[in-house]
C-alpha cells in the first residue's frame, strides 16, 4: 500500500469489514484514518451514522479525520454532477449497457458518484464491490478495489488455523 494512497470506501465496504473482522477492522481503520488514508464522502458518513452499532460509533468518533464534504469542495461537487449526468441512468461499457448509479436501492440518494468523485483526486482508490462504481472507475481511469483486497492490504485477511 502506497504511503500517499487514499482509500475512499462506500458504506458496504465498511459494513463487510466490520462483519468479517470486528475489532481488528477498527484498529486498521483507525490507523488509516490517522494517516489521512481513509476518506468517506459525506453521503457514506450519513448512511453509516444512521446505525447504532460500533461502526456508527467509529465513524462519529473519527469523522473529523475521514469525512469529505462534497458540498463544501466545489471541485468534488462539480465532479459529482458530471458523473451523475454521465452515469446516473445507464453505464455503457463496451457493447453492454448496465444500470447506472441511480438504479440501486438508494436511488438518487446513492453516494456512489461521491465515492468515485473523491477517489478521482490524485492518490485516490475507490473501495467498492458495487458494479456501477467499478465500471465507472474503469471508464474514468480510477483505481478501484473491493473490500477483500482492502482487508488483504491491511493484513486482516488470514486463514484461521484449525487444530487438526
Amino acid at each position: 500500500m502506497s504511503a500517499h494512497e487514499k482509500h475512499v470506501c462506500d458504506a458496504d465496504c465498511l459494513i463487510d469489514l466490520h462483519r468479517h473482522f470486528a475489532r481488528t477492522c477498527f484498529r486498521a481503520l483507525r490507523r488509516l484514518a490517522k494517516l489521512g488514508a481513509l476518506k468517506l464522502p459525506d453521503g457514506v458518513v450519513r448512511e453509516i451514522k444512521r446505525g447504532t452499532d460500533k461502526l456508527a460509533k467509529f465513524v462519529k468518533d473519527n469523522e473529523r479525520f475521514i469525512a469529505v464534504s462534497v458540498m463544501q469542495d466545489s471541485r468534488i461537487r462539480d465532479e459529482v454532477a458530471i458523473l451523475e449526468r454521465r452515469y446516473g441512468e445507464t453505464i455503457v461499457y463496451g457493447n453492454q449497457k448496465y444500470p447506472g448509479f441511480w438504479k440501486s436501492s438508494a436511488g438518487r440518494k446513492a453516494a456512489d458518484a461521491q465515492v468515485v468523485a473523491v477517489a478521482k483526486a490524485p492518490g485516490g482508490t475507490a473501495v467498492s464491490d458495487d458494479r456501477a462504481v467499478q465500471l465507472v472507475c474503469s471508464l474514468e481511469g480510477i483505481t478501484c478495489i473491493g473490500w477483500t483486497e482492502l482487508a488483504r492490504r491491511l493484513n486482516m485477511a488470514k486463514q484461521l488455523e484449525l487444530g487438526i
